[in-house]
């Protein structure tokens, strides 16, 4: 595989701190292990994609949410991001709804109060991993269907109700 030079300049601190990662293990540069770190966080960010449970129209209403919002270069602190945006959404549509909107909850059928807890429930890295999974999703135009979360790579159940999880697409 044909490899790209990527070059940055960083903080003394990240520096030394890569540095020292590099010592102990023993990866023979601090470049090549500039480079392993990018490895394990992409890895990072698959595995805790693995491990999120969503079911079809929960990942599309979380979609419909997150339309348009960017993507952090950062890691939430103690409140994961996608939580709060989640929260937000559902508490405006129910307290301050627009002309002819309904609820989240009414809209995707699912359970509101049980997708927030779980939601807050997740990491700083799983819940960076489904904002970004979301982002991907949106950028490549995938369909609202166990598949088309499969190609961004995050492993959607079909809905209980339905067993299908057929749904409109996310607006």
């Amino acid at each position: 595989m044909a490899e790209t030079r990527i070059q940055a300049r960083v903080p003394e601190d990240l520096a030394a701190w890569i540095a020292e990662r590099d010592a102990r293990m023993n990866t023979g540069s601090v470049h090549i292990q500039a480079k392993l770190e990018l490895g394990m966080w992409r890895s990072a960010l698959a595995a805790e994609l693995r491990r999120i449970r969503l079911t079809l129209n929960q990942a599309n209403c979380l979609a419909d949410i997150l339309n348009g919002t960017l993507i952090t270069p950062t890691i939430a602190g103690s409140v994961p991001v996608v939580s709060m945006e989640a929260a937000d959404a559902f508490h405006l549509a129910r307290e301050t709804p627009m002309p002819g909107e309904s609820p989240y909850g009414d809209k995707w059928g699912i359970d509101e109060e049980a997708l927030k807890k779980y939601l807050r429930s997740l990491g700083p890295t799983a819940d960076h991993a489904l904002h970004d999974a979301v982002s991907r999703w949106w950028e490549t135009n995938a369909e609202s269907t166990v598949e088309g979360w499969a190609s961004v790579g995050l492993m959607v159940a079909p809905d209980p109700q339905t067993g299908s999880g057929a749904q409109d697409t996310a607006e």
